[in-house]
């Protein structure tokens, strides 16, 4: 007995592309909000990049003695629209040698998107806040 192979038929190609079709339309839907997603997550990252780096170069300058409490502001390097502030606080100082010093520090990144100058509360942003001491 020889078996017949078939094939599928033309029309049963066209429904099966037709259920697909309707299966992925909604999905389609959500490509556009899954973009602004990654693109606010990539965003966030790199602000995040940019405050991290600045907070490290601020504490080692504190230990070094080359930094000093105070508060200023700076353009992201190589991010447009970004803006990194920081703050410096002496919190603790001792008068006996080797004991050190204790500083808070308060570093935030924004996206300055009116190039205000200024991080504001509608832009968006990532504030590292941590201590730092002198002592070894």
């Amino acid at each position: 007995m020889i078996a017949r192979e078939r094939g599928h038929t033309l029309l049963e190609v066209l429904v099966s592309v037709l259920l697909l079709g309707l299966a992925l339309a909604p999905l389609l839907q959500l490509y556009p909000s899954l973009v602004a997603a990654n693109e606010s997550h990539r965003d966030r990252a790199q602000l995040a990049a940019a405050a991290s780096s600045k907070l490290e170069e601020l504490g080692q300058g504190l230990r070094r003695g080359t930094a000093s409490p105070g508060a200023g502001s700076a353009a992201c390097p190589g991010l447009p629209n970004c803006l990194v502030t920081w703050e410096v606080q002496t919190e603790l100082s001792s008068a006996t040698p080797r004991v050190g010093s204790l500083w808070t520090v308060r570093v935030t990144a924004c996206a300055d998107a009116n190039s205000s100058g200024a991080c504001e509360a509608q832009e968006p942003q990532v504030r590292y806040d941590t201590k730092v001491t002198s002592r070894p």
